[in-house]
């Protein structure tokens, strides 16, 4: 069985357009700093201070990847025009029917899918505190 280039194009485009909205999302709900006025409205709340932090950084996280996801299938649908769409971006092999099925962005086989994120992985750096 082929891979169906139309169909997989057609979901490559649906996920395109919801990370576009999720990103949208995500930017609205940091709007503009507030004025003076509304700055002076009472002293903010540690803790209040504390859960705005962390709100920020999960969404900064999230919007990180959501991103790097967005990056991905625009490249894979570059790939359906190219007509280079499900081979290894690495070695030109065949990326298996059941991976694109899956993910329907992959641009490597799994051999280098791991050698990738073994690399990446290596890349971290661990430090004992203490």
């Amino acid at each position: 069985m082929a891979i169906d280039l139309n169909i997989m194009k057609k979901r490559l485009e649906e996920k395109q357009a919801q990370l576009q909205a999720s990103l949208g999302g995500l930017t609205q709900a940091h709007p503009q700093p507030v004025g003076p006025i509304e700055a002076n409205d009472g002293a903010p709340d540690s803790e209040e201070v504390a859960v705005d932090f962390l709100e920020m950084q999960q969404e900064q996280s999230i919007q990180a990847n959501e991103q790097a996801l967005l990056t991905q299938v625009r490249a894979a649908l570059k790939r359906i025009e190219q007509g280079t769409y499900g081979k290894c971006v690495e070695c030109g092999r065949p990326i298996p029917e059941k991976r694109l099925e899956a993910i329907p962005w992959a641009a490597r086989d799994i051999e280098h899918e791991a050698a990738l994120e073994q690399r990446n992985l290596a890349g971290v750096e661990y430090r004992d505190e203490g």
